[in-house]
Protein backbone atom coordinates (compact mmCIF):
# COMPACT_ATOMS: atom_id res chain seq x y z
CA UNK A 1 0.00 0.00 0.00
CA UNK A 2 3.13 2.39 0.76
CA UNK A 3 0.65 5.30 1.69
CA UNK A 4 -2.00 6.47 4.56
CA UNK A 5 -4.48 8.26 1.77
CA UNK A 6 -5.54 4.52 0.99
CA UNK A 7 -7.06 4.32 4.18
CA UNK A 8 -8.50 7.65 4.30
CA UNK A 9 -9.72 7.22 0.68
CA UNK A 10 -11.54 3.89 1.97
CA UNK A 11 -13.93 5.58 4.01
CA UNK A 12 -15.80 7.10 1.23
CA UNK A 13 -19.02 5.86 1.58
CA UNK A 14 -20.31 4.21 -1.50
CA UNK A 15 -23.34 6.03 -1.76
CA UNK A 16 -24.16 9.28 -3.47
CA UNK A 17 -23.52 12.22 -0.82
CA UNK A 18 -26.02 14.59 -0.75
CA UNK A 19 -26.26 14.25 -4.58
CA UNK A 20 -23.29 16.17 -6.14
CA UNK A 21 -21.85 13.43 -7.83
CA UNK A 22 -22.45 15.33 -11.07
CA UNK A 23 -18.59 14.78 -12.43
CA UNK A 24 -15.82 14.70 -10.46
CA UNK A 25 -15.26 18.56 -10.08
CA UNK A 26 -16.14 19.71 -6.67
CA UNK A 27 -12.86 19.43 -5.32
CA UNK A 28 -12.44 20.01 -1.14
CA UNK A 29 -9.35 22.25 -1.40
CA UNK A 30 -9.06 24.96 -4.35
CA UNK A 31 -6.74 24.21 -7.20
CA UNK A 32 -3.76 27.03 -7.49
CA UNK A 33 -1.95 27.47 -10.41
CA UNK A 34 1.93 26.86 -10.00
CA UNK A 35 3.59 30.76 -9.61
CA UNK A 36 4.61 31.56 -6.82
CA UNK A 37 2.76 34.50 -6.61
CA UNK A 38 -1.14 34.38 -7.69
CA UNK A 39 -4.14 35.93 -7.74
CA UNK A 40 -7.36 34.01 -8.33
CA UNK A 41 -9.97 36.26 -9.40
CA UNK A 42 -9.82 38.92 -7.40
CA UNK A 43 -9.85 36.42 -4.31
CA UNK A 44 -6.70 37.34 -3.13
CA UNK A 45 -2.59 36.89 -3.01
CA UNK A 46 -1.85 33.10 -2.67
CA UNK A 47 0.49 32.99 -0.04
CA UNK A 48 3.56 30.74 0.50
CA UNK A 49 1.50 29.08 4.05
CA UNK A 50 -1.65 28.13 1.33
CA UNK A 51 0.96 26.69 -1.11
CA UNK A 52 3.02 24.72 2.15
CA UNK A 53 -0.41 23.55 3.11
CA UNK A 54 -1.84 22.10 0.17
CA UNK A 55 1.81 20.27 -0.52
CA UNK A 56 1.35 18.87 3.29
CA UNK A 57 -2.31 18.08 2.17
CA UNK A 58 -1.30 16.05 -0.92
CA UNK A 59 1.52 14.12 1.25
CA UNK A 60 -1.91 13.08 3.56
CA UNK A 61 0.05 15.22 6.56
CA UNK A 62 -3.37 16.36 7.43
CA UNK A 63 -2.64 18.16 10.62
CA UNK A 64 0.41 19.90 9.54
CA UNK A 65 -1.64 21.22 6.72
CA UNK A 66 -4.29 22.23 9.02
CA UNK A 67 -2.00 24.35 11.09
CA UNK A 68 -0.63 26.06 8.27
CA UNK A 69 -3.60 27.30 6.81
CA UNK A 70 -5.47 28.18 10.22
CA UNK A 71 -1.94 30.37 10.51
CA UNK A 72 -2.33 31.84 6.68
CA UNK A 73 -5.82 32.96 7.91
CA UNK A 74 -4.17 34.84 11.14
CA UNK A 75 -1.39 36.43 9.24
CA UNK A 76 -3.59 37.48 6.55
CA UNK A 77 -7.40 37.78 8.29
CA UNK A 78 -8.73 39.42 4.48
CA UNK A 79 -7.19 37.19 2.28
CA UNK A 80 -10.60 35.28 1.03
CA UNK A 81 -8.40 32.35 -0.77
CA UNK A 82 -7.09 31.43 2.41
CA UNK A 83 -10.45 31.37 4.21
CA UNK A 84 -11.69 29.15 1.50
CA UNK A 85 -9.38 26.47 1.99
CA UNK A 86 -8.73 27.05 5.17
CA UNK A 87 -13.05 26.46 5.58
CA UNK A 88 -12.74 23.53 3.02
CA UNK A 89 -9.93 21.96 4.57
CA UNK A 90 -11.12 22.26 7.91
CA UNK A 91 -14.00 20.62 7.02
CA UNK A 92 -12.62 17.57 5.58
CA UNK A 93 -10.92 16.82 8.53
CA UNK A 94 -14.34 16.84 10.79
CA UNK A 95 -13.78 20.14 12.74
CA UNK A 96 -16.58 21.87 11.34
CA UNK A 97 -17.24 24.25 14.44
CA UNK A 98 -14.14 26.09 13.54
CA UNK A 99 -14.83 25.61 9.52
CA UNK A 100 -18.29 26.82 10.29
CA UNK A 101 -16.53 30.11 12.28
CA UNK A 102 -13.91 31.19 9.33
CA UNK A 103 -16.67 30.84 6.41
CA UNK A 104 -19.11 33.56 8.83
CA UNK A 105 -15.47 35.42 8.50
CA UNK A 106 -15.30 34.57 5.10
CA UNK A 107 -19.33 36.67 4.79
CA UNK A 108 -18.08 39.45 6.37
CA UNK A 109 -15.14 39.98 4.49
CA UNK A 110 -16.50 39.43 1.20
CA UNK A 111 -20.07 38.70 1.40
CA UNK A 112 -21.03 41.26 -1.08
CA UNK A 113 -19.33 39.48 -4.12
CA UNK A 114 -21.72 36.92 -5.44
CA UNK A 115 -18.41 34.90 -6.62
CA UNK A 116 -17.66 34.76 -2.70
CA UNK A 117 -21.34 34.11 -1.88
CA UNK A 118 -20.99 31.25 -4.02
CA UNK A 119 -17.50 29.62 -2.74
CA UNK A 120 -19.29 30.13 0.59
CA UNK A 121 -22.29 28.23 -0.30
CA UNK A 122 -20.57 25.07 -1.89
CA UNK A 123 -18.74 25.29 1.75
CA UNK A 124 -21.41 25.70 3.94
CA UNK A 125 -23.00 22.61 2.03
CA UNK A 126 -19.99 20.53 2.61
CA UNK A 127 -19.78 20.97 5.92
CA UNK A 128 -23.36 19.96 6.58
CA UNK A 129 -24.85 23.24 7.36
CA UNK A 130 -27.28 23.37 3.90
CA UNK A 131 -29.95 25.87 5.60
CA UNK A 132 -26.53 28.22 4.60
CA UNK A 133 -25.93 27.11 2.27
CA UNK A 134 -29.18 27.81 0.48
CA UNK A 135 -29.16 31.33 1.72
CA UNK A 136 -25.58 31.79 0.04
CA UNK A 137 -26.94 30.62 -3.24
CA UNK A 138 -29.95 32.57 -2.62
CA UNK A 139 -28.27 35.81 -2.30
CA UNK A 140 -25.81 34.47 -5.07
CA UNK A 141 -28.78 34.46 -7.63
CA UNK A 142 -30.35 37.62 -6.21
CA UNK A 143 -27.04 39.51 -7.66
CA UNK A 144 -26.50 37.66 -10.71
CA UNK A 145 -27.45 34.95 -12.94
CA UNK A 146 -23.78 34.07 -14.54
CA UNK A 147 -22.76 31.43 -12.28
CA UNK A 148 -24.94 28.42 -13.25
CA UNK A 149 -23.50 26.33 -11.05
CA UNK A 150 -25.20 27.97 -8.42
CA UNK A 151 -28.71 27.64 -9.83
CA UNK A 152 -28.07 23.82 -10.01
CA UNK A 153 -26.10 24.14 -6.33
CA UNK A 154 -29.68 25.63 -4.71
CA UNK A 155 -31.94 23.09 -7.36
CA UNK A 156 -30.35 19.61 -5.98
CA UNK A 157 -30.78 21.15 -2.26
CA UNK A 158 -34.84 22.09 -2.80
CA UNK A 159 -35.35 18.66 -4.52
CA UNK A 160 -33.76 16.95 -1.43
CA UNK A 161 -36.03 18.71 0.63
CA UNK A 162 -38.92 18.37 -1.79
CA UNK A 163 -39.51 21.21 -2.98
CA UNK A 164 -39.93 20.07 -6.63
CA UNK A 165 -41.81 23.09 -8.18
CA UNK A 166 -39.07 25.57 -7.14
CA UNK A 167 -36.14 23.35 -8.40
CA UNK A 168 -38.01 22.70 -11.54
CA UNK A 169 -37.85 26.60 -12.06
CA UNK A 170 -34.32 26.77 -10.99
CA UNK A 171 -33.24 24.36 -13.61
CA UNK A 172 -35.35 26.05 -16.36
CA UNK A 173 -34.01 29.30 -15.66
CA UNK A 174 -30.60 27.74 -15.77
CA UNK A 175 -30.65 25.63 -18.85
CA UNK A 176 -32.08 29.34 -20.48
CA UNK A 177 -29.06 31.01 -19.66
CA UNK A 178 -26.55 28.13 -20.38
CA UNK A 179 -27.97 25.52 -22.55
CA UNK A 180 -25.20 23.52 -23.34
CA UNK A 181 -24.77 23.10 -19.47
CA UNK A 182 -24.89 19.27 -19.21
CA UNK A 183 -25.28 18.50 -15.58
CA UNK A 184 -27.99 21.20 -15.18
CA UNK A 185 -29.55 18.65 -17.50
CA UNK A 186 -28.97 15.70 -16.03
CA UNK A 187 -30.32 16.82 -12.94
CA UNK A 188 -33.35 18.28 -14.62
CA UNK A 189 -34.02 14.91 -16.19
CA UNK A 190 -34.06 13.18 -12.72
CA UNK A 191 -36.52 15.95 -11.07
CA UNK A 192 -38.88 15.44 -14.28
CA UNK A 193 -38.60 11.38 -13.39
CA UNK A 194 -39.72 12.25 -9.74
CA UNK A 195 -42.62 14.64 -11.48
CA UNK A 196 -43.40 11.34 -13.25
CA UNK A 197 -42.74 13.01 -16.81
CA UNK A 198 -40.87 9.70 -17.48
CA UNK A 199 -40.80 10.17 -21.27
CA UNK A 200 -39.52 13.51 -20.78
CA UNK A 201 -36.93 12.67 -18.94
CA UNK A 202 -35.98 9.55 -20.92
CA UNK A 203 -35.06 12.37 -23.85
CA UNK A 204 -33.14 14.44 -21.62
CA UNK A 205 -31.12 11.76 -20.38
CA UNK A 206 -30.59 9.77 -24.21
CA UNK A 207 -29.26 13.57 -25.44
CA UNK A 208 -26.74 13.47 -22.83
CA UNK A 209 -25.35 9.71 -23.57
CA UNK A 210 -24.92 10.79 -27.17
CA UNK A 211 -22.41 14.33 -26.60
CA UNK A 212 -19.23 12.67 -26.85
CA UNK A 213 -18.09 16.12 -25.25
CA UNK A 214 -19.77 15.09 -21.95
CA UNK A 215 -17.74 14.13 -19.13
CA UNK A 216 -17.82 10.66 -18.98
CA UNK A 217 -19.21 9.78 -15.06
CA UNK A 218 -21.82 12.90 -16.40
CA UNK A 219 -22.27 10.25 -19.43
CA UNK A 220 -22.73 7.05 -17.27
CA UNK A 221 -25.33 9.03 -14.97
CA UNK A 222 -27.42 9.56 -17.75
CA UNK A 223 -26.90 5.45 -18.96
CA UNK A 224 -27.64 4.99 -14.86
CA UNK A 225 -31.19 7.10 -15.08
CA UNK A 226 -32.38 5.43 -18.19
CA UNK A 227 -31.40 1.92 -17.04
CA UNK A 228 -33.80 2.49 -13.77
CA UNK A 229 -36.27 3.72 -16.45
CA UNK A 230 -36.18 0.29 -18.55
CA UNK A 231 -36.37 -1.52 -14.92
CA UNK A 232 -39.82 0.11 -13.66
CA UNK A 233 -41.29 -0.73 -17.34
CA UNK A 234 -40.12 -3.99 -16.88
CA UNK A 235 -38.14 -4.03 -19.63
CA UNK A 236 -35.21 -6.22 -18.23
CA UNK A 237 -32.74 -6.77 -20.71
CA UNK A 238 -32.72 -3.52 -22.29
CA UNK A 239 -32.38 -2.07 -18.54
CA UNK A 240 -29.01 -4.19 -18.01
CA UNK A 241 -27.66 -3.24 -21.16
CA UNK A 242 -28.12 0.67 -20.09
CA UNK A 243 -26.57 -0.32 -17.13
CA UNK A 244 -23.64 -2.08 -18.83
CA UNK A 245 -23.21 1.00 -21.29
CA UNK A 246 -22.80 3.17 -17.60
CA UNK A 247 -20.33 1.13 -16.63
CA UNK A 248 -18.13 0.74 -19.38
CA UNK A 249 -17.65 4.57 -19.40
CA UNK A 250 -16.36 4.46 -16.03
CA UNK A 251 -14.41 1.09 -16.29
CA UNK A 252 -11.19 2.68 -18.07
CA UNK A 253 -10.42 5.06 -15.35
CA UNK A 254 -10.84 2.24 -12.52
CA UNK A 255 -7.05 1.17 -12.44
CA UNK A 256 -5.20 2.81 -9.18
CA UNK A 257 -8.51 3.27 -7.58
CA UNK A 258 -9.23 -0.75 -7.63
CA UNK A 259 -5.21 -1.41 -6.75
CA UNK A 260 -5.70 0.93 -4.12
CA UNK A 261 -8.85 -0.53 -2.90
CA UNK A 262 -7.75 -4.39 -2.91
CA UNK A 263 -4.67 -3.49 -1.37
CA UNK A 264 -6.98 -2.23 2.07
CA UNK A 265 -9.42 -4.54 1.70
CA UNK A 266 -6.26 -7.37 2.31
CA UNK A 267 -5.22 -5.26 5.01
CA UNK A 268 -8.95 -5.02 6.41
CA UNK A 269 -9.30 -8.76 6.07
CA UNK A 270 -6.10 -9.80 7.82
CA UNK A 271 -6.64 -7.42 10.68
CA UNK A 272 -9.98 -9.66 10.85
CA UNK A 273 -8.79 -12.91 10.64
CA UNK A 274 -6.03 -11.94 13.02
CA UNK A 275 -8.26 -11.28 16.08
CA UNK A 276 -9.55 -13.37 18.96
CA UNK A 277 -12.16 -13.74 21.09
CA UNK A 278 -9.91 -12.65 23.82
CA UNK A 279 -8.47 -9.82 21.97
CA UNK A 280 -12.53 -8.46 22.07
CA UNK A 281 -13.18 -9.52 25.65
CA UNK A 282 -9.59 -7.60 27.03
CA UNK A 283 -11.06 -4.55 25.02
CA UNK A 284 -14.41 -4.73 26.89
CA UNK A 285 -13.17 -5.35 30.26
CA UNK A 286 -10.76 -2.13 30.21
CA UNK A 287 -13.17 0.45 29.14
CA UNK A 288 -14.67 2.54 30.90
CA UNK A 289 -17.31 1.22 33.37
CA UNK A 290 -19.95 2.64 32.60
CA UNK A 291 -19.80 3.98 29.36
CA UNK A 292 -20.30 7.67 29.36
CA UNK A 293 -21.92 8.32 25.95
CA UNK A 294 -24.18 5.46 24.33
CA UNK A 295 -23.56 4.19 20.69
CA UNK A 296 -24.79 1.57 18.68
CA UNK A 297 -23.82 0.81 14.80
CA UNK A 298 -26.49 -0.08 11.65
CA UNK A 299 -24.20 -1.23 9.40
CA UNK A 300 -24.08 -4.07 6.85
CA UNK A 301 -23.32 -4.11 3.31
CA UNK A 302 -25.04 -1.08 1.16
CA UNK A 303 -28.62 -1.64 -0.25
CA UNK A 304 -29.01 -3.66 2.40
CA UNK A 305 -31.87 -1.86 4.27
CA UNK A 306 -29.91 0.03 6.49
CA UNK A 307 -31.73 3.57 5.47
CA UNK A 308 -35.17 2.30 5.87
CA UNK A 309 -34.60 1.27 9.47
CA UNK A 310 -32.57 4.16 10.38
CA UNK A 311 -35.25 6.70 9.54
CA UNK A 312 -37.81 4.19 11.59
CA UNK A 313 -35.47 4.62 14.76
CA UNK A 314 -34.32 8.06 14.32
CA UNK A 315 -37.81 9.32 15.31
CA UNK A 316 -37.77 7.78 18.65
CA UNK A 317 -36.90 10.37 21.30
CA UNK A 318 -33.92 8.52 22.92
CA UNK A 319 -32.02 8.20 19.43
CA UNK A 320 -29.56 10.40 17.32
CA UNK A 321 -28.79 9.10 14.36
CA UNK A 322 -26.17 10.14 12.28
CA UNK A 323 -26.45 9.25 7.97
CA UNK A 324 -23.26 7.61 6.56
CA UNK A 325 -20.80 10.56 7.66
CA UNK A 326 -17.34 9.48 7.21
CA UNK A 327 -15.64 10.67 10.21
CA UNK A 328 -15.01 7.34 12.17
CA UNK A 329 -13.06 6.04 9.06
CA UNK A 330 -11.55 8.54 7.10
CA UNK A 331 -9.91 9.98 10.70
CA UNK A 332 -10.68 8.40 13.50
CA UNK A 333 -9.27 4.82 12.69
CA UNK A 334 -6.45 5.59 10.50
CA UNK A 335 -5.20 7.83 13.98
CA UNK A 336 -6.22 4.83 16.38
CA UNK A 337 -3.10 2.74 14.99
CA UNK A 338 -0.99 4.89 12.59
CA UNK A 339 2.50 5.66 13.91
CA UNK A 340 6.04 5.76 12.11
CA UNK A 341 6.83 1.85 11.09
CA UNK A 342 3.19 0.66 11.38
CA UNK A 343 1.86 0.80 7.51
CA UNK A 344 -1.56 -0.83 8.08
CA UNK A 345 -3.66 -1.56 10.71
CA UNK A 346 -3.00 -4.88 12.77
CA UNK A 347 -4.12 -6.64 16.08
CA UNK A 348 -1.16 -6.19 17.78
CA UNK A 349 -1.28 -2.06 17.46
CA UNK A 350 -4.87 -1.80 18.50
CA UNK A 351 -4.16 -3.74 21.50
CA UNK A 352 -1.05 -1.13 22.81
CA UNK A 353 -2.87 1.98 22.27
CA UNK A 354 -3.28 4.01 25.45
CA UNK A 355 -6.17 4.89 27.53
CA UNK A 356 -5.40 8.21 27.48
CA UNK A 357 -5.85 8.21 23.50
CA UNK A 358 -8.39 5.99 23.72
CA UNK A 359 -10.33 8.42 25.69
CA UNK A 360 -9.52 11.37 23.22
CA UNK A 361 -10.83 9.62 20.13
CA UNK A 362 -13.41 8.77 21.76
CA UNK A 363 -14.61 12.69 22.48
CA UNK A 364 -13.16 13.49 19.03
CA UNK A 365 -15.86 10.87 17.60
CA UNK A 366 -18.57 12.69 19.57
CA UNK A 367 -17.26 16.15 18.94
CA UNK A 368 -17.36 15.15 15.19
CA UNK A 369 -20.53 13.70 14.98
CA UNK A 370 -22.41 16.46 17.21
CA UNK A 371 -20.55 18.82 15.14
CA UNK A 372 -21.82 17.56 11.66
CA UNK A 373 -25.28 17.13 13.41
CA UNK A 374 -25.41 20.27 14.61
CA UNK A 375 -26.66 19.14 17.68
CA UNK A 376 -25.75 17.79 20.59
CA UNK A 377 -25.79 14.01 21.43
CA UNK A 378 -26.89 14.19 25.28
CA UNK A 379 -28.17 10.88 26.66
CA UNK A 380 -29.56 10.22 23.81
CA UNK A 381 -27.96 6.50 21.92
CA UNK A 382 -26.08 7.73 19.08
CA UNK A 383 -26.67 5.17 15.57
CA UNK A 384 -23.86 5.82 13.16
CA UNK A 385 -25.40 4.58 10.18
CA UNK A 386 -22.86 3.45 7.63
CA UNK A 387 -22.96 0.22 5.26
CA UNK A 388 -19.30 0.02 4.34
CA UNK A 389 -19.04 -0.12 8.21
CA UNK A 390 -18.56 -3.82 8.31
CA UNK A 391 -15.04 -3.99 7.63
CA UNK A 392 -13.24 -1.53 10.21
CA UNK A 393 -16.11 -2.78 12.82
CA UNK A 394 -12.57 -4.14 14.77
CA UNK A 395 -11.48 -0.31 15.20
CA UNK A 396 -14.96 0.68 16.00
CA UNK A 397 -15.42 -1.64 18.87
CA UNK A 398 -11.76 -0.44 20.50
CA UNK A 399 -12.79 1.97 20.79
CA UNK A 400 -16.35 1.77 22.26
CA UNK A 401 -16.34 -2.10 22.91
CA UNK A 402 -19.69 -1.60 24.96
CA UNK A 403 -21.26 -0.46 21.51
CA UNK A 404 -24.65 -2.42 20.25
CA UNK A 405 -24.31 -3.79 16.45
CA UNK A 406 -27.07 -3.42 14.15
CA UNK A 407 -26.25 -5.39 11.19
CA UNK A 408 -28.94 -5.45 8.21
CA UNK A 409 -29.58 -8.32 6.57
CA UNK A 410 -31.30 -8.83 3.03
CA UNK A 411 -31.57 -11.11 0.00
CA UNK A 412 -27.29 -11.63 -1.11
CA UNK A 413 -28.92 -11.92 -4.80
CA UNK A 414 -31.16 -8.73 -4.33
CA UNK A 415 -28.50 -6.94 -2.74
CA UNK A 416 -26.07 -7.35 -5.65
CA UNK A 417 -28.05 -6.63 -8.37
CA UNK A 418 -29.27 -3.36 -6.73
CA UNK A 419 -26.11 -2.46 -5.62
CA UNK A 420 -24.75 -3.19 -9.74
CA UNK A 421 -27.71 -1.57 -10.74
CA UNK A 422 -26.86 2.52 -9.91
CA UNK A 423 -24.49 4.66 -11.07
CA UNK A 424 -21.81 5.97 -7.91
CA UNK A 425 -19.37 8.04 -7.76
CA UNK A 426 -16.06 6.10 -8.67
CA UNK A 427 -13.81 5.27 -5.18
CA UNK A 428 -12.55 2.70 -3.47
CA UNK A 429 -15.64 1.00 -2.51
CA UNK A 430 -17.51 1.55 -5.20
CA UNK A 431 -14.91 0.65 -7.76
CA UNK A 432 -16.15 -3.47 -6.48
CA UNK A 433 -19.63 -2.67 -8.32
CA UNK A 434 -18.39 -1.99 -11.82
CA UNK A 435 -18.90 -5.69 -12.42
CA UNK A 436 -21.91 -8.00 -11.65
CA UNK A 437 -18.67 -10.44 -10.72
CA UNK A 438 -16.83 -8.23 -8.80
CA UNK A 439 -20.03 -6.93 -7.11
CA UNK A 440 -21.04 -10.37 -5.60
CA UNK A 441 -17.45 -10.82 -5.06
CA UNK A 442 -16.79 -8.13 -2.84
CA UNK A 443 -20.49 -8.72 -0.89
CA UNK A 444 -19.09 -12.27 -0.51
CA UNK A 445 -16.12 -10.57 1.38
CA UNK A 446 -17.50 -8.21 3.25
CA UNK A 447 -19.76 -10.68 4.60
CA UNK A 448 -17.74 -13.63 5.18
CA UNK A 449 -16.06 -11.18 7.70
CA UNK A 450 -19.06 -10.58 9.48
CA UNK A 451 -19.83 -14.22 10.19
CA UNK A 452 -16.17 -14.43 11.49
CA UNK A 453 -16.70 -11.62 13.67
CA UNK A 454 -19.83 -12.27 14.85
CA UNK A 455 -18.54 -15.51 16.02
CA UNK A 456 -15.06 -13.35 18.30
CA UNK A 457 -17.02 -10.22 19.11
CA UNK A 458 -18.38 -10.10 22.88
CA UNK A 459 -20.41 -6.78 21.89
CA UNK A 460 -23.99 -7.40 21.85
CA UNK A 461 -25.37 -7.52 17.75
CA UNK A 462 -28.52 -8.32 16.40
CA UNK A 463 -29.79 -8.75 12.97
CA UNK A 464 -32.28 -7.67 11.21
CA UNK A 465 -33.96 -8.39 7.74
CA UNK A 466 -35.10 -5.91 5.58
CA UNK A 467 -37.56 -8.65 4.38
CA UNK A 468 -39.17 -8.42 7.71
CA UNK A 469 -39.12 -4.78 7.84
CA UNK A 470 -41.10 -4.51 5.13
CA UNK A 471 -43.25 -6.89 6.21
CA UNK A 472 -43.75 -5.73 9.87
CA UNK A 473 -41.87 -2.82 10.57
CA UNK A 474 -43.82 -2.36 14.14
CA UNK A 475 -42.62 -5.37 14.77
CA UNK A 476 -39.17 -5.01 13.72
CA UNK A 477 -38.79 -1.51 15.25
CA UNK A 478 -39.54 -2.58 18.54
CA UNK A 479 -37.32 -5.41 18.62
CA UNK A 480 -34.56 -3.14 17.43
CA UNK A 481 -35.40 -0.57 20.01
CA UNK A 482 -35.60 -4.04 23.05
CA UNK A 483 -32.08 -4.14 21.72
CA UNK A 484 -31.05 -0.84 22.63
CA UNK A 485 -32.80 -0.82 25.47
CA UNK A 486 -34.93 1.58 24.65
CA UNK A 487 -38.81 1.79 25.05
CA UNK A 488 -41.48 1.40 22.38
CA UNK A 489 -43.01 4.79 21.23
CA UNK A 490 -46.20 4.56 18.82
CA UNK A 491 -44.40 7.70 16.92
CA UNK A 492 -41.90 6.21 15.43
CA UNK A 493 -44.32 4.06 12.81
CA UNK A 494 -44.77 7.88 11.51
CA UNK A 495 -41.40 8.24 10.60
CA UNK A 496 -42.35 9.45 7.19
CA UNK A 497 -43.98 12.67 8.25
CA UNK A 498 -40.58 13.58 10.11
CA UNK A 499 -38.86 12.66 6.49
CA UNK A 500 -41.31 15.96 5.09
CA UNK A 501 -38.61 18.12 6.63
CA UNK A 502 -35.55 15.99 7.14
CA UNK A 503 -33.03 15.67 5.01
CA UNK A 504 -31.63 12.33 4.30
CA UNK A 505 -28.08 11.82 2.75
CA UNK A 506 -28.12 8.19 1.97
CA UNK A 507 -29.08 7.69 -2.32
CA UNK A 508 -31.71 5.95 -1.43
CA UNK A 509 -33.76 9.43 0.21
CA UNK A 510 -36.32 9.23 -2.24
CA UNK A 511 -37.81 5.75 -1.88
CA UNK A 512 -37.35 5.74 1.91
CA UNK A 513 -39.82 8.65 1.43
CA UNK A 514 -42.34 6.74 -0.34
CA UNK A 515 -44.97 4.13 1.58
CA UNK A 516 -43.64 0.91 2.08
CA UNK A 517 -43.53 -1.48 -0.47
CA UNK A 518 -42.62 -5.21 -1.57
CA UNK A 519 -41.52 -5.14 -5.18
CA UNK A 520 -37.67 -5.03 -4.39
CA UNK A 521 -38.35 -8.44 -3.05
CA UNK A 522 -36.75 -10.79 -5.26
CA UNK A 523 -35.56 -8.06 -7.69
CA UNK A 524 -32.86 -10.29 -8.72
CA UNK A 525 -35.05 -12.74 -10.56
CA UNK A 526 -35.88 -10.19 -13.20
CA UNK A 527 -31.81 -10.31 -13.79
CA UNK A 528 -31.03 -14.39 -13.31
CA UNK A 529 -29.20 -15.10 -16.71
CA UNK A 530 -26.83 -11.90 -15.30
CA UNK A 531 -26.47 -13.03 -12.07
CA UNK A 532 -26.10 -16.50 -12.87
CA UNK A 533 -22.43 -16.86 -12.81
CA UNK A 534 -21.83 -15.21 -9.31
CA UNK A 535 -24.59 -17.39 -7.89
CA UNK A 536 -21.44 -19.66 -6.46
CA UNK A 537 -19.94 -17.24 -4.68
CA UNK A 538 -23.28 -15.99 -2.78
CA UNK A 539 -23.94 -19.54 -2.08
CA UNK A 540 -22.14 -19.51 1.53
CA UNK A 541 -24.16 -16.50 2.50
CA UNK A 542 -27.25 -17.67 1.19
CA UNK A 543 -27.08 -20.51 3.38
CA UNK A 544 -25.66 -19.05 6.49
CA UNK A 545 -28.01 -16.10 6.67
CA UNK A 546 -31.09 -18.24 5.15
CA UNK A 547 -31.69 -17.20 1.94
CA UNK A 548 -31.11 -20.32 0.27
CA UNK A 549 -34.86 -21.07 -0.85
Amino acid sequence: MGRLGDFHSMAVCSGDRAGYSLVARRSWIMTIGKSKTVTIAGLGTDVPELRNARALWQMNRFEEALRLFEEAVRKYPQNLVALVDGSRALGARFEITRAEAMLDRLLKVGGKRADILHLAGQSYRMIFRPEKAMACFEKTLAKTKEIPDAFLELAILYERRHRLSEAESLLRESLRISPDYQESRLVYGRLLRRMKRESDAETLFRDITRLESAHPGLRAQAWAEIAQLLDRQELYRDAMAAMLAAKELLLPREGPILEESNTVIGYLNSLAHSLTVDHFRRWADTAPQPASQRTAVLTSFPRSGTTLLEQVLDTHSGVVSSDEREAFARDIFPALWLQPGVPAPTASALDHISASKLDTLRQRYFDYMAAALNEPVGGRVHLDKNPPMTLVLPGFLRLFPQSKLLVALRDPRDVVISCFMQYLPLNTNSVCFLTLERTAKRYANDMAIWRELREKIVSPWLEVRYEDTVSDIGREARRSLDFLGLPWEESVLNYRDRLKDKVVGSPTYEAVSQPIYTRAIGRWRHYEEFLAPSLAVLQPSLNMFGYSH
